[in-house]
């Protein structure tokens, strides 16, 4: 009978805990920038749609800057400004950072979704690249 064993420690299950907690901020930050851009368009697209901006843009940015969904989506951004400096404390940049080009695969996704974006193949193969070579920089370290 085979038996697994834990062997555990304070500090490797400190350490654990705080890599799970800088993962999490990874998370956090990835899914704040990706809301963050798709709640800016789609209140663009509604301030679009009233014809503000196509009588002047003055008009259409002072409607954009006190619209609550633009202001959400920028809150957004800086909660995630946020939780990448915090990140950054306790991970190496160097595989944090891959992890943001992600966004460039989820917002495609979401606009796709959303607001019926096209999604051309040539684009689809270069997402693909983009969370396979995250994979890769993830997996060397």
């Amino acid at each position: 009978m085979l038996r697994i064993v834990r062997i555990s420690s304070p500090e490797r299950d400190s350490f654990m805990e705080a890599n799970m907690r800088a993962t999490l901020l990874l998370v956090a930050v990835l899914a704040l920038t990706v809301y963050g851009q798709l709640a800016i368009k789609a209140r663009a697209l509604a301030h679009s749609a009233d014809g503000a901006a196509t009588v002047d843009k003055f008009v259409y940015l002072k409607a954009m800057l006190s619209d609550p969904g633009v202001l959400s989506g920028l809150a957004a951004a800086i909660l995630a400004a946020i939780a990448w400096i915090v990140a950054l404390e306790r991970l190496e940049i160097g595989f944090a950072y891959p992890f943001v080009a992600l966004s460039f695969v989820f917002v495609p996704l979401g606009a796709k979704f959303l607001f019926a974006e096209p999604l051309p193949p040539l684009q689809i193969l270069g997402m693909a690249l983009i969370v396979i070579g995250v994979t890769m920089s993830a997996l060397a370290r």
